[in-house]
């Protein structure tokens, strides 16, 4: 099934087996694309070498700080991939965690591991914004 065919599907065919199968096997993917550049990423790191010098000390830790960022937004993006897949498997994909509301399969094409409505992850930033300054 295409993005292009999923959303000529009906709304009665929200979140039916069609849909929740492209889902899975479309977070499956990202899943392998995510471990792959985790691999990488650790690859490179381990390719990095001691420097005698002190500008090279310093321009590889800097290098290795951006490397070990990038595995964090990676590992990241894993838990987030688990939660939809989970959501998949108890049915509860394709809702909102917070409002029980369809997420719909546009924010999902663009973001499959989307748990929340676009107003409810709004909610959620300015909320997590006010914590932040207070």
């Amino acid at each position: 099934m295409t993005p292009e065919q999923l959303i000529d599907q009906t709304d009665d065919k929200y979140m039916g087996l069609k849909q929740t199968t492209f889902f899975r096997d479309l977070l499956l993917s990202q899943r392998r694309d995510a471990v792959a550049r985790i691999e990488a990423l650790r690859g490179d790191m381990a390719g990095l070498e001691k420097a005698a010098d002190e500008v090279d000390v310093a321009l590889i830790e800097q290098e290795r700080q951006g490397l070990l960022s990038s595995i964090d937004r990676e590992n990241q993006n894993l838990r987030e991939i688990k939660l939809a897949l989970d959501a998949i498997d108890t049915e509860e994909y394709g809702w909102c965690a917070e409002t029980g509301e369809e997420i719909g399969l546009a924010r999902l094409l663009s973001n499959p591991r989307s748990l929340l409505s676009v107003e409810a992850k709004h909610c959620q930033e300015i909320k997590a914004r006010h914590q932040r300054v207070a």
